[in-house]
């Protein structure tokens, strides 16, 4: 795709989140979408199929932005430690900037479920190796006691599934998860390091 075609998506793709997350997936459609860009619906239309297609790409745009942001986060510490309130907190905080247009589709989330869950098992994938792969520094660097990797990456990740639960669906306060995010990081970090 080249490079003029792509930045037109991009463009679609933060028009359409803008209104999704204010009107919800079901109420927008594609005039609104067109209106929004200053193109006709079948300018749009060269772009993307459907409100589906840029739904999906949006989706797929936040994930990919929140794989980027963990990463970076991670590359700008050292110790295992540090890694893993990087990886908790970077994670957290990406959810909390896409708090508005997930409150926005989270009733039309069951129809999409099979869609959002087929990237969130790949994104479930490179957050587990992510975690393990710290975890795994940790312990060769003597850092962290750790009687199995992969059982304490899994317990890892479904503390933080727990909290992503409560903040998107439960709605709880961001900043008082924050608070018991920490403290779970603090109880694990404080059973694991080594003495």
């Amino acid at each position: 795709m080249n490079r003029a075609k792509r930045g037109v998506k991009d463009m679609v793709i933060q028009a359409a989140k803008n209104i999704f997350a204010n009107y919800g997936f079901r109420k927008t459609t594609m005039n609104e979408i067109a209106k929004a860009m200053h193109m006709s619906k079948g300018s749009l239309y060269y772009y993307f199929r459907s409100k589906e297609e840029i739904f999906e790409a949006i989706v797929e745009q936040e994930f990919r932005t929140l794989k980027a942001d963990i990463v970076q986060a991670i590359s700008a510490v050292h110790s295992p430690q540090e890694k893993l309130r990087a990886f908790f907190h970077s994670r957290f905080l990406g959810m909390q900037k896409a708090t508005n247009f997930y409150k926005a589709v989270i009733e039309e989330y069951f129809d999409y479920f099979s869609y959002i869950e087929g990237l969130r098992k790949a994104l479930d994938i490179q957050e587990m190796k992510i975690i393990n792969d710290i975890l795994n520094e940790g312990v060769k660097t003597g850092i962290f006691f750790v009687n199995s990797v992969e059982a304490t990456t899994m317990a890892l990740r479904a503390g933080l599934r727990g909290i992503e639960y409560d903040f998107l669906i439960v709605k709880k306060n961001f900043k008082q998860l924050v608070k018991i995010q920490d403290l779970i990081l603090n109880t694990f970090l404080n059973g694991i390091l080594k003495r």
